[in-house]
This record gives structure tokens, sequence and C-alpha cells, in this order.
């Protein structure tokens, strides 16, 4: 009976989901190979479609790699895979190739499941104005950032007070966000449009509130201004070091905007940053920055507050990191409930349609630990007359 469960799977398997498992663990032909005990060769011709695993290695594969069986032989519903728009990565320098594609191959399972979701359930839609017309220089100044930021704040009903919660009004106005554990303090966030749709993928090693708001502003930044970089511009040092810094420039401008931040930068006190800290939500660093570019404070007070910083060491940790809290995205979690709260699936049914480990599911859709789990429902019992 096992024998013939385990010759089914086999049939079933799709060679191209064994190269996305392998690819999404950040593992070489070669050092898969090693771990299941086979030669690379035969590797190659697993994800080839050459020739199958057999059982007993296949079992080994999903234990290795840490898929349920399901994954092996379930189609996407994405094809961001073969998508050609550009992919973001913050701190790209320093992240190398096999790491890039492991959280490309995220990013479509992100992508999957909103196309699930489309089936059933009416999400919001982007709201992101075309900026085009605010400038025609090839490389935005910063001046017309600033105007950029401005502008979308109007088209937003945002005002020039701080944003309460940064990842409610990007989900409100069809951006989506999902939260992935990098295991690698070079990536902090990337972005990328895809199939009409904005996506921002966070980390949550940090843990950090405002950083966590400032890689979002950021990566909004990039998905307004720079729609036009092909992943190829991105090899250029040159392009990657501009966009950068526009990108870093868009979200001082969008968090801090210069008026109302301006008026309210009284002293150079770090005390009295940290006293903006808890209102802007934004980290003491970058508000020394944006007085820095905004002119806001003189070299002598920039200087000050940095030796400051120094002092207490606060570019390490900052005050209040650990107070304010981090905004915790929720559509992902909105839309399953509704699916479930009508019946139109069970929990373990979504585990087989994701076809991930539940763990994973759960921190990749920001959903709360144990979403998957199925309690068992009481018998109603009653006593004998």
């Amino acid at each position: 009976m096992k024998e013939a469960f385990n010759k089914e799977f086999e049939k079933k398997i799709i060679p191209s989901k064994l190269k996305e498992a392998r690819v999404a663990r950040g593992l070489s032909m070669a050092e898969l190979s090693e771990r299941i005990g086979v030669t690379s060769q035969a590797i190659s011709q697993y994800e080839l479609g050459t020739s199958k695993p057999t059982s007993e290695k296949f079992m080994r594969i999903i234990d290795v790699l840490d898929f349920p069986s399901t994954f092996f032989y379930s189609i996407n519903d994405s094809n961001s895979l073969v998508s050609n728009s550009a992919v973001y990565f913050r701190s790209n320098k320093s992240i190398t190739k096999k790491l890039k594609e492991a959280y490309k191959i995220r990013f479509n399972w992100v992508d999957g499941l909103i196309t699930f979701l489309e089936r059933y359930i009416e999400l919001p839609k982007c709201t992101l104005p075309n900026f085009n017309e605010l400038y025609d220089e090839e490389f935005p100044s910063h001046n017309t950032i600033e105007s950029i930021a401005s502008h979308l704040r109007k088209h937003w009903n945002l005002g020039e007070e701080p944003i309460p919660n940064l990842v409610e009004i990007l989900q409100m106005n069809g951006i989506i966000i999902s939260r992935i554990e990098f295991g690698s303090k070079k990536l902090d966030a990337f972005s990328r449009w895809h199939n009409g749709k904005p996506y921002i993928i966070l980390g949550t090693d940090k843990n950090s509130a405002v950083r966590s708001r400032f890689d979002l502003a950021h990566e909004l930044g990039h998905l307004i201004m720079h729609k036009h970089i092909s992943q190829d511009d991105l090899s250029n040092k040159e392009v990657l070091d501009r966009i950068e810094d526009e990108a870093n420039y868009f979200a001082s401008s969008f968090l801090l905007p210069l008026q109302t931040f301006n008026s309210e930068v009284m002293s150079s006190s770090i005390n009295h940053f940290e006293t903006l800290k808890k209102r802007w939500k934004v980290s003491i660093s970058a508000m020394i920055r944006r007085c820095n570019d905004a002119n806001i404070l003189t070299d002598n007070q920039i200087r000050y507050l940095n030796s400051q910083m120094i002092r207490y060491g606060y570019y390490r940790r900052e005050p209040l990191d650990d107070v304010i809290r981090v905004e915790k995205p929720y559509l992902f979690k909105q839309a399953l409930n509704l699916l479930l709260d009508n019946k139109v699936v069970t929990k373990q049914k979504l585990l087989d349609i994701i076809s991930l480990n539940s763990d994973e599911a759960e921190t990749l859709f920001c959903l709360e630990p144990g979403f998957f789990k199925t309690g068992i429902t009481p018998m109603k019992l009653r006593l004998v007359d």
C-alpha cells in the first residue's frame, strides 16, 4: 500500500517544483545532492524531468527542503517567475545572486495567493497616480522628489501630519505587503510591480517599527519613480546608487513633510529628537539626515547631534525602538478569514492550496501562529435520564 502511494507521488512530481524548492532554500545542486545522498547529476536530471527520484529519495528531499509533498505537484497560479519586471532589493549591492533568487521565489508564492484570492474577493485597487507630468528630467532632483511626496500625500488625503499607520494606508490603496524572515543582515526589503499590482516584501528580522516604516516608504519610492528601470539596469552601479538615493530621499520627504517637520524642530538636543521620534515614528538618525538634507539645522548642530548619537550608542539601538509597535499587514488574514467564515474552503484546503509548511505560510502571509491548526469539535453529550 505504502509503495503504491509513493509511486503515485512520483508520477505527480513536477520537475520545475524540485528546482523551485531547492532555490528557495538557497542550495546549489551540489549542496542538495550531498544532503540527500545522490550525485549532482541526479539532481539535475530530477529538475529537468529526465528521471524521477525514488520514493525514498523523494521523502528525503521533502525532509531536507522542508516542504509538504503537495508543493511538488501543485501548479502555481502565478507566472511571476518569468516576469521581466525589476525587483528592487534594499541594500542591493551586498546581496548574492543566490539570495536574490530565493526571495524572488517567495514573491512568487505571495503573488500566487493573491491570484487565488482574486477569484473570490474584490481586493483594494491600486490608487498610485502617474507622476510623469511632474517632471521631464531623466533623474528627478530632490526638489522634484519633494513635490512627488507632497502630491501623493494630497492624493491620499494625508495632510502634513505624521502618518499613524503606514501599513494600513498602503494596503487601503492597493499595495500588497508581506513579511518574511530574511535570515540575512544584508537584506531589509524588496519591491516589484507585477501584472499591474505593486508589491512590497518586508523583513521580520530587525523587529524595529521605525526602520520597517522607512523601508516601506523607501520601497514606495521605487514603485513610484522607477517603473521604467529594468532588471538589467540594476546591474549598473551608477544607476543603482542613484535610484537608492532617490528612494531614500522620497522616504524622508514622505514621512517628514518639510513645512510641518521644520516647524517642529525646535532644538538640536538629542532628547528633543527622541520626543519627535515618538510623534513621527521615524528614527532619530533619519530625522538628523532630513535636517541636514533640507538645511533645517546648521552644520554645527548636525555635528553635535551626530556626536551625541555616537556617545550614547544610538546608531546601534535608539530609544523607543522597543516601545513603538511594529505595524502588521492584515490583508491576507482578513481575506483568508472571509473565505473560512463563508465556508468557501477549509483550513486544510487552504494549506494544500498554498502548499507550504504551516509555520512558513503563517510568517509569509502575516498570520498569527497556529492559524492553520484545526481544533477538535467537542461532542454534544448529555446525561442519561
